[in-house]
C-alpha cells in the first residue's frame, strides 16, 4: 500500500497494483486538488509530485512503463493492462502512437514499434504494428468522429500546460 495525501491534507492508502495511470496534472485539463492525477479504479488527486507517485507504485507494479504525453511531459501506464499500438494520423501535434487502457485511449510520442515492444514485455495485449496508409488513417478518424474510445485527455495531451507560477 502506499501513503499519498490530498489537497485538504488528509492521508490515504491506495494499493498501488491497481493503478492504470499516473500524469502530472494540468491547469487546462484538471480540477485544482493537487499536482498528480492517478487512475486507478476512481480518480484520485494528490499532492505528490508525478514522479514520486511513480517510484512508489512501480515497487508494487513493476510493469509501470513511462511514456511520452505528445507535449513531451511523462505519463505512466500499466504496460500490463494496455492494447496497443492503436493508429493514429503520422506526427499529428506530436502524436506518434496511441494504445488504450481502462477503456481509454492515450496518445504518446513514442512509435508504433516502442509502444509494441514495452506492452508485449509487460504480458499486455499486444496488437500489430499500425499501417499509415491512407485508408488506416480515415478508419482511424472515422472512429474518432464516431466516438469508438474515449480519450484519457480532452486535449490528447498536445496541449503544453502554462508554467507554474
Amino acid at each position: 500500500m502506499i501513503k499519498l495525501t490530498r489537497k485538504s491534507g488528509n492521508s490515504f492508502e491506495l494499493d498501488g497494483a491497481t493503478v492504470l495511470r499516473i500524469r502530472k496534472t494540468r491547469a487546462s485539463a484538471d480540477p485544482d486538488l493537487g499536482n498528480t492525477l492517478i487512475n486507478a479504479s476512481q480518480e484520485f488527486f494528490v499532492m505528490e509530485e508525478a514522479s514520486a507517485v511513480a517510484a512508489a507504485v512501480e515497487i508494487e507494479l513493476p510493469t509501470l512503463h513511462a511514456f511520452t504525453q505528445p507535449y513531451g511531459a511523462p505519463v505512466w501506464v500499466d504496460a500490463r493492462s494496455a492494447a496497443g499500438p492503436m493508429p493514429v494520423a503520422p506526427n499529428a501535434d506530436g502524436m506518434n502512437s496511441a494504445f488504450d487502457v481502462g477503456g481509454k485511449r492515450q496518445y504518446v510520442r513514442e512509435t508504433h514499434q516502442q509502444v509494441r515492444d514495452v506492452i508485449q514485455a509487460a504480458h499486455g495485449d499486444v496488437q500489430p504494428i499500425p499501417d499509415d496508409t491512407f485508408w488506416s488513417q480515415s478508419v482511424e478518424a472515422i472512429k474518432n468522429f464516431l466516438g469508438d474510445v474515449e480519450d484519457w485527455d480532452p486535449d490528447r495531451g498536445v496541449v503544453d500546460p502554462a508554467p507554474s507560477t
